[in-house]
């Protein structure tokens, strides 16, 4: 007879949001971690703003952003490196100047769980790396005629920053 010895682990799931992206970019956001192995887990998230805040000032963005985390510790306790993709469209005015970017990039993050509670951590993190897409800089509303000028388009590879923020999550059980 042979006997056979499983385990199972619980599987852990936790909701986050980017406080940087909520409240000083005014730009609602939602992710979901979800871990794979003891020391591993993978991340989606996303952005969106669709909305105008006055005739000068708007902020039209969406961001989506997939992750695998490599915990030293173990999932969602203390350090983590992890690698991000990421795929972003905005359209920013302000004043009479606009600014639009539509990029696809990869990058290298950094992140350290601090553990609140049992169930809430706060994640600083930040990542970068390069992107390639187009950039429409300094689209002016108002050229010297009184008619739009628009910059032109320039595509290519550049350098971003594809995570920044201070993370609230809630890990479920």
């Amino acid at each position: 007879m042979i006997a056979a010895r499983t385990s199972v682990n619980a599987q852990r799931i936790a909701l986050a949001t980017n406080l940087i992206e909520d409240v000083v970019i005014l730009t609602p956001n939602i992710g979901v971690d979800l871990v794979l192995s003891d020391r591993q887990s993978l991340s989606f998230d996303t952005s969106i703003a669709p909305y105008k805040i006055s005739d000068t000032f708007y902020n039209k963005c969406m961001t989506f952003r997939a992750g695998y985390k490599y915990w030293f510790s173990q999932a969602f306790y203390a350090h983590y490196i992890g690698v991000d993709a990421i795929a972003s469209s905005s359209d920013v005015l302000i004043r009479n100047t606009t600014f639009r970017d539509e990029y696809i990039g990869l990058g290298l993050g950094y992140g350290y769980s601090f553990i609140i509670s049992k169930r809430l951590n706060l994640v600083p993190h930040v990542g970068v790396g390069l992107a390639y897409g187009k950039s429409y800089d300094g689209y002016d509303h108002m050229g010297d005629s009184g008619i739009g000028v628009q910059a032109q388009a320039t595509t290519g590879i550049k350098p971003v920053i594809t995570r920044l923020g201070v993370t609230i999550q809630y890990v479920l059980r």
